[in-house]
């Protein structure tokens, strides 16, 4: 496992990449005037905004530690997120089915990018 330092640089940094590039993105879209796309990329903003808050919370010199932390509230987060996707496609509603999967992804996508970090080899 990386140290701490290692981790936090990185894992801050793609986390500050990913939320610039998702801004970039709205507003490039709203130039366009594609507003339902662009505000659909605005809750994949929201979703990188939590896990960054997440991560300063769990905050810790032990890199286990942060992990464990960080990695529990993916599961404590997305979890509402899956019943609520299940229950909309139940129900037939495809704009929540659209809402709860897209909130899904990119949460994978910042859990993904963490366990890469953590887990990479010394090179």
């Amino acid at each position: 496992m990386k140290d701490i330092n290692f981790i936090r640089g990185n894992y801050i940094n793609f986390l500050g990449e990913r939320e610039k590039d998702i801004k970039d993105t709205i507003i490039m879209l709203q130039k366009e005037d594609r507003i339902d796309e662009a505000n659909l990329e605005k809750i994949k903003l929201n979703v990188v905004k939590i896990f960054f808050r997440m991560f300063i919370m769990s905050n810790n010199d032990n890199p286990e530690i942060l992990r464990e932390k960080y990695l529990g509230f993916f599961d404590k987060i997305t979890r509402p997120w899956y019943v609520n996707r299940d229950k909309a496609l139940e129900f037939e509603k495809e704009e929540d089915v659209i809402i709860e999967k897209i909130k899904i992804q990119e949460a994978e996508i910042l859990k993904k990018k963490f366990k890469n970090i953590v887990e990479s080899e010394v090179i």
